[in-house]
């Protein structure tokens, strides 16, 4: 059977003042009217149904994710008593998945990314299921590029490995961090270079293994906490046991260790929504490129972010600015110091303002 875990334990803190400790990015409706991980489990319930979604999340939201998705098991819902990065998640995930089904596959997807294709992503997970479940091959979807992008990694494709339903599966030649402009319009105009969505499918045995090869430290911590993974003793044994999982991404961990790593190409509507700025591609423009969400009026400027619910926001000779207006908080911010907000919560810390954060 294919399984998804839903990967839930980011903080999102690049969406400050918007999102907080108790309130990630997840938990918004930064895009449409659904919270961010609302709409990902409705995303792939098509194929994929509420009794084999897992969701790993933070403790401290815990209990807000359970009042969004009431349809997912308490059993299904993995709290992770702090965060160790997205492989001892997956990890997590895929020894709790081995033990109710050990042949089964299981999609790994972020809580919090926009598709904006949503039939085109749903295809493509069903032809990545059929390709992981024949072969020991883990699988990753790429982004079809359409411009130079600097803020993403990359991943450069090499032969045909396989086709399912018209989505070829490359073998990957390697993964590139973020590049420069100029090397990244170079991957442009080559053709063989996607973004790194961080969206996979493999079977359930195949990323165990992967995990017993390249990052061992983790499997034997599992191995302590499989035995009760599933029962009532499941949240004591992962919060006494998790200190001993080192913080590491799946990509450094596996993905760019491994030479059994396929990609499949995909033009599905994608944004990570990693910051202010990426709103510009997904919430809808005025004529002079001001992304706006509230009622706002704009003299001579453009290219603004601009989320102001609450009152009226008035632009008058700015460019390329972000403004975001919240109950307790005001940000304004250049677009391109957009990285940066992140930093704001060591300020806010050292200020005092404990309440904002």
């Amino acid at each position: 059977m294919l399984h998804c875990l839903i990967m839930a334990g980011g903080s999102g803190t690049r969406f400050w003042p918007q999102s907080r400790k108790h309130r990630p990015k997840q938990l918004l409706n930064i895009v449409g009217e659904k919270t961010m991980i609302r709409a990902t489990v409705d995303r792939v319930s098509p194929v994929i149904p509420f009794d084999r979604i897992l969701i790993v999340t933070g403790g401290s939201h815990e209990d807000k994710i359970r009042a969004q998705l009431p349809e997912i098991a308490t059993t299904s819902i993995v709290a992770e008593p702090f965060g160790r990065n997205t492989a001892p998640c997956i990890a997590l995930a895929a020894y709790k998945l081995r033990k109710i089904d050990p042949d089964g596959v299981m999609a790994a997807l972020p809580a919090d990314h926009l598709i904006g294709k949503e039939n085109d992503f749903v295809k493509a997970l069903e032809s990545a299921y059929h390709i992981a479940y024949q072969t020991e091959q883990l699988i990753t979807f790429g982004i079809v590029p359409d411009r130079p992008e600097t803020g993403y990694g990359y991943i450069q494709t090499g032969e045909i490995v396989s086709e399912k339903d018209g989505l070829k599966a490359f073998k990957v030649i390697r993964f590139v961090e973020k590049p420069e402009l100029k090397t990244a319009q170079s991957y442009l105009a080559r053709g063989d270079y996607l973004w790194n969505s961080g969206m996979f499918v493999w079977k359930i045995s195949t990323i165990v293994a992967a995990f017993e090869r390249y990052l061992p430290a983790i499997s034997r911590a599992m191995e302590k906490i499989e035995a009760d993974l599933n029962t009532e003793r499941e949240a004591e044994t992962v919060n006494r046991l998790y200190e001993e999982l080192p913080d590491i991404s799946i990509d450094y961990g596996i993905m760019e260790r491994s030479d059994d790593v396929l990609v499949i190409p995909v033009d599905v509507g994608w944004n990570d929504v990693g910051s202010w700025t990426s709103l510009q591609d997904v919430w809808n423009t005025d004529e002079n490129g001001n992304a706006i969400k509230g009622e706002t009026l704009s003299l001579r400027s453009s290219g603004c972010v601009v989320s102001s619910p609450l009152k009226l926001t008035a632009l008058v000779g700015v460019q390329d600015l972000i403004v975001v207006d919240t109950p307790d908080a005001i940000l304004v911010c250049r677009k391109d110091s957009a990285q940066d907000i992140k930093q704001l919560q060591i300020l806010l810390k050292e200020r005092g303002y404990q309440g904002l954060l």
